[in-house]
């Protein structure tokens, strides 16, 4: 075994990585330097509450409910705020339909008394995350039973044109769809109203209220991108979601399994004392992050009666399985070590041994110099991948820091992903690759295709961008474990995560966010610093450590 006080070569480190952070911060930080703390078009968005006050007088106003309560979360049209990225549109859009017709939205759910002193229920209202203006809302929502009778055809086409009128339509430009939508309202296509091959329809129900006057309950005006478009990206979807099933939660069911055999057979080499605390962090991480994402889960299912309800529960199951997660982490950990140490090779020092501390501190700078030169090379890539493939990307409302209750917890998944996938997918992943084939090569390229594979359900299309990206990128993460340690890796991993997440808490503005995105990309200079001097503090014992540095082979 070689000494592990060996020093990288930190000149080829500063350079790269010096080079790399400044293509990050020109391609990525710059272009969106000048929307940080607002919304689209540099405007200010409107915080929740008053979106929820605008709503519930909305519903009070034209319903003449009985409003209980109020509560609001980012929503998205997923399908045409990626069409508008494919096609460069959006900016065209932006200028043209925003205010009126906005891809992101608060969506509000009151709950009201329709009529007074009967049932609670759910009225949807989609508010202008800048104006804070209603653009659209639902009475009937899925799941929900209705206080209204459906008006007969004539009068709630009659209905529907006079609303329309009032709304700046002419009724020219209206024509009605032959047939009726899912949920049987009315479907217009206003002509004249287009982006792209994206056009404008006019979702309208009209019910029977009090004294048989007709009542507008459900408005939702919602550009459709063209066929091929919707067409292409569910067989993405459906071909990312299979590899994801197969390549990534089978072979990472096998990876348990192994990890469960290799650990006792190598358990003279290692200690299942280690990496319990690694996995408790993750479990408790994942755990707190899973709470405060409730709000972008009850996003994800969109206007349902009882979505709050149906959130919650979905929280538990995930929870459950982020326990046997964990459990995977912890044994992936100990068979990974074992595995290692059998075969020569100590890539993750334990405390009790001599340097512990400095290989800490040496493998956060390590980490931080690698982070820098990740962030670069993924710009670059993915600019390539852009103007070769036209790749792009839509939003995911359930992972938007708008929809985190606290959004500066936000960054602690950044920990959650660098143990998990660390651990099964390096650590434990190579070893029993390199054990069974003989060759560092061959067993670096399929766990780190199966770790690719986990993020090609991302928004991001084609499905192969995440999948030819990541696998690039993974192999780097192979290098520093093989050649610096796990530690290294560990902290590579985090870094890279908590900067981009970082990111996003600073383009969401206000001094808190500041504050901890600041914290969240220096916290693990503070952390090392700590173990270190904590553990130089400890009487030594004999014994020697030795080093993960080793050429690739």
């Amino acid at each position: 075994m070689q000494q592990l006080h060996q020093e990288p070569q930190w000149k080829p480190l500063y350079i790269w990585g010096s080079i790399c952070l400044a293509i990050f911060i020109i391609f990525q930080i710059l272009p969106t330097a000048d929307s940080s703390f607002f919304g689209s078009e540099g405007k200010p968005m409107i915080a929740e509450d008053k979106a929820e006050q605008n709503a519930a007088e909305f519903v009070r106003e034209h319903f003449g409910a009985d409003v209980k309560s109020a509560s609001a979360v980012y929503q998205a049209d997923r399908d045409l705020y990626g069409y508008l990225a494919k096609e460069k549109l959006t900016k065209n859009f932006d200028e043209q339909y925003s205010s009126r017709f906005p891809t992101e939205t608060y969506q509000v759910n009151v709950r009201s008394l329709i009529p007074p002193g009967s049932k609670q229920r759910s009225i949807f209202v989609q508010v202008n995350m800048e104006s804070g203006e209603i653009v659209g809302w639902n009475a009937t929502p899925q799941g929900a039973p209705s206080a209204w009778t459906r008006a007969d055809s004539e009068a709630a086409d009659l209905a529907a044109r006079s609303f329309l009128h009032e709304h700046g339509f002419r009724d020219e430009e209206l024509k009605l769809m032959p047939a009726p939508a899912e949920d049987g309202s009315l479907v217009y296509q206003a002509s004249g109203y287009t982006v792209g091959d994206a056009k404008l329809y006019l979702h309208i129900d009209a019910r029977l209220g009090e004294g048989q006057s007709v009542l507008i309950t459900l408005y939702k005006p919602q550009f459709k991108p063209p066929e091929g478009y919707t067409s292409y990206v569910e067989q993405q979807d459906q071909i990312s979601s299979l590899l994801t099933l197969t390549g990534y939660i089978g072979m990472s069911v096998v990876l348990f399994i192994l990890a469960i055999i290799y650990a006792i057979l190598y358990r003279r080499h290692t200690s299942f004392a280690r990496g319990w605390l690694l996995a408790v962090i993750f479990f408790l991480f994942y755990t707190a992050n899973n709470i405060n994402m409730l709000d972008g889960i009850e996003a994800t299912l969109g206007e349902v009666e009882n979505a709050a309800q149906m959130a919650w529960l979905g929280t538990i199951v995930t929870t459950f399985i982020m326990g046997i997660m964990a459990a995977s982490v912890y044994i992936s950990l100990v068979a990974g070590d074992g595995l290692w140490r059998g075969m020569g090779r100590n890539l993750w020092p334990r405390w009790g041994e001599t340097g512990y501390g400095d290989h800490v501190w040496t493998s956060m700078k390590i980490g931080y110099w690698i982070a820098f030169i990740f962030l670069g090379l993924q710009t670059l890539i993915f600019i390539f991948l852009e103007m070769g493939t036209g790749a792009w990307a839509t939003t995911d409302v359930s992972q938007s820091p708008i929809n985190f209750a606290y959004p500066w917890l936000f960054p602690i998944l950044a920990w959650c992903a660098a143990i998990s996938e660390e651990a099964i997918y390096r650590l434990f992943g190579i070893a029993v690759f390199k054990r069974w084939f003989r060759s560092t090569y061959a067993a670096v390229i399929i766990p780190t295709i199966v770790w690719a594979l986990g993020h090609v359900a991302y928004p991001i299309y084609p499905w192969t961008t995440r999948l030819v990206e990541l696998t690039l990128l993974g192999l780097l993460f192979c290098f520093v474990m093989l050649r610096y340690g796990f530690t290294a890796a560990l902290f590579a991993h985090a870094v890279i995560d908590l900067v981009l997440m970082a990111v996003s808490l600073v383009m969401m503005g206000s001094s808190e966010n500041m504050i901890a995105a600041v914290f969240y990309i220096l916290h693990p200079i503070a952390l090392a610093w700590l173990i270190r001097y904590m553990h130089n503090k400890r009487k030594p014992r004999p014994g020697r450590v030795t080093a993960p540095h080793e050429a690739i082979q």
